[in-house]
């Protein structure tokens, strides 16, 4: 069904066409469909116009019952919209006159094309409503925060969370700092605050201050002093990563310090050995010539 065909479909809120306590009997008796049902039908045009009495304002209309697969013609007052009686088509012969089948085909389409439409108005109706519920969803999942004109102050924690000697996670605190922003959102003032070179040779120098390696580190988070539930995490790299440079970090200063305490180990001492040892054990091997 074409969009034109059903924009000619006005799905009316407040109804004109409306049965007689007479129609309304008729309805129940001859077919199986309610009176509301009827008049919906006959209010948005699915059905045909096949004429009426000369001098006469009854019209009479040929509509398609879909729960009796049947025709039926309802005589409609059309300057009130009363609908007077329903007649099947022997009825209508005898009464005014013979249905043609080529007018039983044109009621049966414009039955077809009416539920078209409703089925269209429908699915766009369930698209809306899915989309006011999705958008509602990802309005509350956002929590947006209103900008604001008030200064506040944040007094922030920068911590590294890396990966420590025994290939755990660990954190640890590396400096305190004070932001003061006008914008309302936490997250936007650090990424404010991370344009700043300064902070960022800040951050190196402290790394290497507590004594920590480079690239165990994996996050930087930002948490509010007063508030530690309020934080933002700054990834540098994966944990994954950061535990291959760990252990290969770990591996070479271990077998580094193997290195220089085994010039401090014998078949004698395998402690290291302070110098006032090590000066008489120069001297055993002479001495004890000497003496034999």
């Amino acid at each position: 069904m074409s969009s034109k065909e059903q924009k000619a479909f006005i799905f009316r809120q407040q109804r004109f066409a409306y049965p007689s306590s007479h129609a309304a009997k008729r309805i129940a008796q001859r077919t199986s469909m309610d009176s509301i049902e009827l008049m919906s039908l006959i209010d948005n045009g699915a059905c045909v116009n096949i004429g009426q009495h000369a001098g006469s304002y009854r019209r009479h209309l040929l509509f398609f019952s879909p729960k009796d697969t049947f025709f039926y013609v309802a005589i409609q007052d059309e300057r009130n919209g009363e609908i007077i009686t329903v007649l099947p088509p022997a009825y209508h012969r005898n009464l005014a006159w013979k249905i043609s089948t080529e007018q039983c085909q044109m009621a049966r389409k414009s039955y077809e094309s009416y539920t078209e439409a409703i089925a269209a108005a429908q699915s766009k109706k369930n698209v809306a409503e899915r989309y006011y519920t999705l958008r509602k969803k990802d309005f509350k999942s956002n929590n947006c925060v209103p900008l604001t004109t008030n200064s506040h102050t944040y007094r922030l924690s920068v911590e590294a969370l890396y990966v420590g000697e025994y290939l755990t996670p660990k954190r640890k605190t590396l400096f305190k700092i004070s932001m003061n922003y006008y914008i309302d959102d936490f997250e936007k003032s650090v990424k404010e605050l991370l344009k700043d070179t300064i902070l960022h040779a800040q951050i190196d120098h402290e790394i290497k201050n507590k004594l920590l390696f480079q690239d165990s580190i994996y996050e930087l988070c930002f948490r509010q002093y007063k508030n530690t539930s309020v934080f933002y995490n700054v990834t540098l790299r994966s944990q994954y990563e950061a535990e291959i440079h760990a252990e290969q970090h770990y591996e070479s200063q271990l077998k580094h310090m193997r290195n220089v305490l085994s010039t401090y180990s014998s078949s004698y001492l395998t402690l290291s050995a302070p110098i006032c040892m090590k000066l008489p054990r120069l001297c055993w091997k002479p001495f004890l010539e000497k003496i034999y």
